[in-house]
């Protein structure tokens, strides 16, 4: 079994090497950030009715390759669990975006997780390489004052101390997700995202959890049969509402959080953007499932 690491800020996931357009070229370079920003509605809509992408990973994920063919690799993400196969989240992605040879890091350090929407990552003369994402985990080699050596596919580098604090408010985790969650209302729905340049439903559960230290299950079904389940009249905010077809009882298809209130933080649908809803919204209230919590 070989691994890889991602080395691109965000590596894009496709269903088929002949998915991506034309418009996708930077998405491919892993500058997911610029091909969001070029993207109309309409472009983004397409990336979920046409079944082009299957989700996303960040900058030092490791990866199972299946096989390579030409430019491109089959691999399977292992920090993304999936019901359908043990070794992780698959798909097919540029092979550039991947490190050339197997990455080992050391078992007994300490694991950090970027909290910041963005932060720069510095090479070891502390030169910025590029900016990584939140969720983006990197393994602690030292502490220097404010800054953390950490170890990456391109060899020791840094990142500031500030970028791992979690600064949201809250008494209990579940507060300080929801939290986190709120800076990014108004943010467009992303088909398979998992990073702050867009998120699809379950991807914006999945990192605000990473953040924190959970690993939960990368889809809206995994995520809601799994962790504990939590009756309506316990609910807290930072738990997790499901909602399924046919009524819910069919294929669980959407995952928001709850704030409060009777409501709950979501990234919506594609075409549409981050927001709160009352859960006696009549697009979720017949539907509803149940719900799950995660955090402790």
């Amino acid at each position: 079994m070989q691994t890889r690491r991602v080395i691109v800020p965000v590596a894009t996931f496709w269903t088929s090497k002949d998915a991506p357009r034309e418009i996708d070229a930077l998405a491919l370079k892993g500058d997911v950030k610029g091909w969001v920003a070029q993207m109309t509605t309409e472009q983004t809509i397409d990336l979920c009715d046409a079944k082009r992408l299957e989700t996303q990973a960040l900058f030092n994920d490791e990866v199972i390759l299946d096989h390579v063919e030409g430019s491109w690799a089959r691999a399977f993400i292992t920090s993304q669990s999936d019901d359908s196969d043990a070794r992780g989240y698959a798909g097919w992605v540029p092979a550039a975006s991947l490190s050339d040879a197997e990455v080992s890091y050391p078992t007994t350090t300490a694991r950090v997780h970027v909290a910041q929407p963005t932060t720069a990552l510095y090479d070891q003369h502390k030169q910025p390489i590029f900016d990584v994402t939140m969720g983006t985990e990197f393994t602690e080699l030292a502490n220097e004052g404010e800054w953390l050596k950490v170890a990456t596919p391109f060899g020791e580098g840094y990142i500031q101390k500030m970028s791992i604090i979690v600064t949201a408010d809250g008494t209990t985790t579940g507060d300080q997700m929801v939290s986190m969650a709120k800076q990014f209302l108004g943010l467009h729905y992303l088909w398979a995202g998992i990073s702050p340049y867009g998120f699809d439903c379950s991807g914006l559960m999945y990192t605000l959890h990473r953040v924190m230290g959970f690993l939960i299950p990368r889809d809206a079904d995994d995520q809601s049969v799994n962790g504990q389940p939590i009756a309506p009249e316990e609910l807290q905010p930072g738990d997790l509402l499901f909602y399924a077809y046919e009524h819910g009882k069919g294929f669980v298809h959407h995952v928001g959080m709850y704030v409060g209130n009777g409501q709950m933080i979501q990234s919506r649908t594609p075409g549409k953007q981050v927001d709160i809803a009352k859960l006696t919204e009549m697009r979720y209230a017949p539907e509803y499932v149940g719900a799950r919590r995660y955090w402790r």
